[in-house]
């Protein structure tokens, strides 16, 4: 198995059960996880014995880097061979002071969004803690100063929310990768209780719901969750827990004449609205994919849809496509490698 699919707490009974001091934890921890190597021999202060011990039982990476793809607007697009032969992706964003890394959480998805090239593809797997945690410390041993994490690769998180959540652990922790919670953002669709869950233990992660309709009956057209765990609910959990965090973020995908009429800009409002939750908006416009049904609006609408929420008084933002040129945007890559 991979060595940081154990917890820092599982980590801690390894070494205690080796007859080894407490401070052999600590060490390991620096090499794992604040100055990530290659190989468990570069762990210089650790006894030899032990070294080679840990390199007989347990695999150090999970995932080994197979191709970058640069974008002239500077986005890098990182491909990962997995031990099983498959590829993930990951994606740095530089943005003015900001460099934000976008990681995934499955191998395809099982969400079945109708607008979304990963679900399109379907699921294949969960990745595991170690290959969660790798895109970032793959990243941070390659020297990228990474300011911001944002959870919304392929896969949808919460559908593997107990390998998310170990991974989150590790990734907040003082002893681990000691990231701040503030500057995590994670995406979901909304599932039913794993939502109230990580509210309740991660407080001050940036939430953000992946809603994409004006109401729940064009909702489910587009996102079967929807039927399974309505949007309704999962703004009621929200709003229990708003007062105790930052804004949360409202993503909704443009599709030309389905979701991006004025009529449905009203209705969002309403929806929002009758929620009483406080919330930022994100206005996506979609990205095409080959056989998708849908097509990217008209920019004068992606604007007149913007205005008119920001007259009702909400922060709203358009998304700029990023790394267009090298297929940045969720499963586009692993997509052309499946089907050359």
């Amino acid at each position: 198995m991979n060595i940081k699919d154990l917890s820092i707490e599982e980590l801690d009974v390894l070494i205690r059960e080796k007859g080894l001091p407490k401070y052999r934890t600590d060490q390991l921890l620096y090499w794992l996880y604040k100055k990530p190597v290659e190989s468990f021999d570069d762990m210089t202060n650790l006894p030899k014995s032990l070294r080679e011990e840990f390199d007989k039982n347990f695999t150090l990476w999970s995932i080994k880097e197979i191709e970058t793809l640069i974008s002239q607007d500077k986005t890098e697009k990182k491909i990962f061979l997995t031990k099983d032969n498959d590829v993930i992706e990951s994606v740095i964003i530089p943005d003015k002071e900001r460099l934000t890394l976008c990681i995934s959480t499955q191998i395809g998805c099982r969400m079945g969004c109708k607008f979304c090239l990963t679900g399109y593809q379907g699921f294949k797997r969960n990745l595991s803690p170690s290959e969660i945690l790798d895109q970032i410390l793959w990243a941070k041993m390659q020297g990228y100063p990474i300011t911001n994490i944002v959870i919304m690769g392929m896969g949808e998180p919460l559908d593997n929310y107990h390998n998310v959540k170990k991974a989150l652990k590790i990734l907040f922790h003082e002893k681990g990768i000691s990231f701040s919670h503030r500057r995590v953002t994670l995406s979901t669709v909304g599932i039913i209780p794993e939502i109230e869950d990580l509210l309740k233990s991660f407080p001050q992660i940036v939430l953000s719901l992946s809603l994409n309709a004006p109401d729940s009956v064009k909702r489910a057209k587009i996102m079967p969750v929807e039927k399974i765990h309505p949007f309704k609910s999962v703004m009621n959990i929200m709003r229990k827990y708003q007062k105790r965090r930052k804004l949360f973020t409202v993503e909704y995908v443009m599709l030309k004449d389905f979701n991006d009429s004025l009529e449905d800009a009203v209705k969002l409002i309403e929806t929002i609205r009758s929620h009483k939750l406080r919330c930022k908006i994100n206005l996506i416009p979609f990205n095409p994919w080959p056989g998708s049904p849908f097509e990217r609006p008209e920019e004068k609408k992606i604007l007149e849809f913007q205005n008119l929420l920001i007259k009702n008084n909400f922060s709203v933002f358009i998304r700029k496509s990023r790394g267009s040129d090298i297929l940045a945007a969720c499963g586009q890559l692993r997509w052309k490698r499946l089907n050359p």
